[in-house]
């Protein structure tokens, strides 16, 4: 959960990043900790909300963030979208029955988390719902995305959940929530937003999440969650940033309600920078 907000439910890719995407799960990905990203090759998400908020702060460090080639923005363009999200993979399995899902979408996204919109089987069992979410997904031709939250591990009745005194990011990989994630999707999020203010806790948790990603599926590729929601520091972003490169592949960049654009716009430009 980002703790503020539903992630909108429309994606958008240009068709160089769904080729760049279709050809991951065909090739051994291996990024490892000290090895060096350009921005330009990074993989940066942002929900079209936030993409403008900053666009209209600095066009040039919106652009220059968001609109490199492995560039996903979530929420455009409204009549055609490329890629859709769910919250839901019952959801996900009844549009796919109905033929509901718009024939110029080709990536799907599930963001299963301890929240109302994920169905509470799903959050009780997360992992042969992504499994199951993952399996539809290439049987229908589509790349899949699955972005699980720790909160899951808070989940009453879940059947890996935290016990007394486990923090939730130590249950959510004993749990093997981010190995399954990897196992059913070609991109997995590891949604650490929540200690960004905590820098080594943060390193430690993304470090960690990305290594049981690869382990059970070398060819994924690995993002982590970056958000204003928790500070008004843009060097907080930074440093948290930083502490990861080379260790994922990319980031999603929450600015939820267009809370602190102006932290956002400070940190794009100082990874622009950089």
């Amino acid at each position: 959960m980002r703790f503020v907000q539903r992630r909108n439910v429309i994606v958008t890719v240009s068709l160089l990043v769904l080729v760049s995407f279709a050809s991951t799960s065909a090739r051994a990905h291996a990024i490892h900790p000290g090895s060096r990203l350009g921005t330009a090759t990074e993989m940066w998400i942002a929900t079209a909300t936030t993409r403008a908020t900053l666009s209209r702060i600095d066009p040039d460090a919106a652009n220059g963030l968001f609109g490199a080639q492995q560039s996903i923005t979530l929420g455009e363009p409204v009549g055609a979208p490329v890629a859709l999200s769910w919250s839901s993979e019952r959801r996900f399995a009844r549009d796919v029955a109905d033929r509901a899902i718009p024939s110029s979408v080709r990536i799907v996204l599930y963001d299963p988390e301890g929240w109302i919109v994920t169905p509470p089987a799903e959050r009780r069992a997360p992992v042969p719902a992504m499994l199951a979410f993952g399996s539809l997904a290439r049987a229908n031709g589509y790349l899949p995305v699955i972005t699980p939250h720790p909160s899951l591990m808070a989940v009453r009745g879940a059947t890996c959940g935290a016990i007394v005194g486990e923090s939730l990011e130590a249950a959510y990989l004993r749990c093997g929530i981010q190995a399954a994630a990897a196992r059913a999707a070609d991109i997995v999020e590891v949604q650490a937003q929540f200690l960004e203010t905590d820098l080594g806790a943060y390193e430690r948790f993304v470090t960690d999440a990305a290594t049981q990603a690869r382990l059970a599926n070398p060819g994924v590729q690995v993002i982590s969650g970056i958000s204003t929601t928790f500070t008004d520091d843009p060097q907080v972003l930074l440093a948290a940033w930083r502490s990861v490169r080379g260790v994922v592949d990319g980031h999603y960049l929450n600015v939820p309600q267009g809370v602190r654009p102006e932290t956002a716009v400070a940190f794009a430009k100082a990874v622009l920078a950089a």
